[in-house]
């Protein structure tokens, strides 16, 4: 926890480091400009992200599947990204950006499989490559048997009512 106060003071630091440097460089009102623009792209994140971005790594879990731990870490990458970019300052503007890229390798892409679980009772049955099948209900006509017609012997003729 000692050292959570330590970065915590250091990072405020940084920003404020950041925001004296592009203000003597671009101008307050230029300094000011960018950081309302990257305030209002975080509120525009957080806004689409919604609920459906959390219960995306929920989902992710529960297919039973291969998950890879970048799908999984994602929504949680992305709503932590739109609130640096809120935030005020140019070094957790940075750090959004750099959480935003879409780095994929080493551990990160490895594959987990110790929190999946098998969820059943849902799954859509697959096809097994009979295409020739159509489901559904029928009844007979003139309920004459049905190697006595031809294959048409199902279909009503409405047009006589």
């Amino acid at each position: 926890m000692r050292y959570f106060g330590i970065g915590f003071l250091v990072f405020i630091l940084l920003e404020i480091f950041s925001l004296i440097q592009a203000a003597s460089r671009i101008g307050a009102f230029g300094t000011l400009a960018l950081i309302i623009l990257s305030a209002m792209a975080g509120l525009f994140m957080l806004r689409r992200f919604g609920l459906s971005g959390i219960l995306l790594a929920g989902a992710a879990v529960r297919s039973g599947g291969q998950v890879s731990a970048y799908q999984l870490l994602w929504p949680v990458r992305y709503a932590v990204a739109a609130l640096l970019l809120i935030s005020p300052g140019f070094f957790s503007t940075l750090l959004a950006v750099l959480l935003m890229l879409p780095l994929k390798g080493g551990r990160a892409s490895q594959t987990v499989h110790g929190g999946a679980a098998q969820f059943g009772g849902f799954a859509q049955a697959r096809p097994n490559g009979d295409d020739d099948i159509i489901e559904g209900d029928f009844r007979t006509v003139d309920g004459s048997r049905p190697s006595e017609k031809p294959a048409n012997r199902f279909i009503e003729d409405r047009s006589k009512d």
